[in-house]
């Protein structure tokens, strides 16, 4: 193995240990909603290397953005597919792409840099009237029931028929989020991992997804909180919460792919 990816990978085993509490979860599900695009082994990596980072890039990227790389500024290790397209031995043409491997990849955050401003970026901000969670319902592939009475409940995800109900009354804010947590139970909790996973890691994935995609999208967190972390526990504890870290960021980055482009929309008419 790649000694750049060696070493990754024990710096991550090392990290994972300290987010089994509640406030670490959520500092990471904070910065996870920073670069949700980023993997989850990834974002971890440049979490534990730079926790202050905001936007990172290689070396070569941040020349090409009118950026420079400051002298004795130390790099970020980051874990990077190896991808080659393979040659068809009878017609001596490439064909698919294959993963061949892993490497390490460096990157600089851009504090480690000067140079030319980065151009705006668009802030991904749901605001205006709270009737906009409309914004997130229009993007959610689950069709959507309002109704009266839940039973107690602000929400359900029904995996027999894929949809989702929420509590009508529940005012734009508090229905949003609720809706991404149903959204995620969607997309992570298939009828064949109902007995892989439980019922309380379930809600704990559901609701990280939703931590994140809230956050992204400047919705209020205060109130998410995370009990359950208590259940990634015993001898498997890390392999547990790499499971479900990779499970939540890939729903998380899923659903803000569905959003923003609505959002974007919305906020240029």
């Amino acid at each position: 193995m790649n000694e750049k990816v060696q070493d990754a990978l024990e710096r991550l085993e090392q990290g994972l240990k300290t987010l089994l509490s509640e406030e670490k979860w959520k500092n990471y599900l904070r910065f996870q909603a920073q670069f949700h695009s980023y993997s989850f082994q990834n974002t971890l990596l440049i979490l534990f290397q730079c926790p202050n980072a905001r936007h990172v890039a290689g070396y070569q990227a941040w020349k090409k953005l009118g950026r420079h790389v400051r002298k004795g500024e130390k790099g970020i290790t980051i874990i990077a597919p190896m991808l080659v397209k393979e040659k068809d031995d009878e017609t001596e043409e490439f064909g698919k792409t294959v993963l061949k491997g892993f490497r390490g990849a460096t990157v600089f955050d851009i504090s480690q840099t000067e140079g030319e401003p980065l151009p705006e970026i668009p802030i991904h901000r749901l605001q205006g009237a709270w009737e906009n969670w409309s914004t997130i319902r229009t993007a959610c592939p689950f069709p959507i029931d309002e109704k009266d009475d839940l039973e107690g409940a602000n929400g359900c995800f029904h995996v027999a028929t894929q949809r989702i109900s929420l509590l009508e009354s529940l005012e734009g804010r508090h229905k949003a989020k609720t809706l991404i947590h149903e959204w995620a139970h969607g997309l992570l909790h298939v009828p064949s991992e109902e007995k892989v996973v439980n019922t309380k890691i379930r809600e704990l994935e559901a609701e990280s997804v939703a931590f994140v995609v809230a956050d992204a999208l400047g919705l209020d967190t205060s109130s998410y909180s995370f009990g359950y972390i208590a259940h990634w526990s015993g001898e498997n504890a890390l392999d547990q919460l790499k499971a479900s870290g990779m499970r939540i960021q890939k729903a998380a980055n899923r659903i803000l792919d569905s959003i923003l482009p609505n959002l974007l929309l919305q906020q240029a008419s």
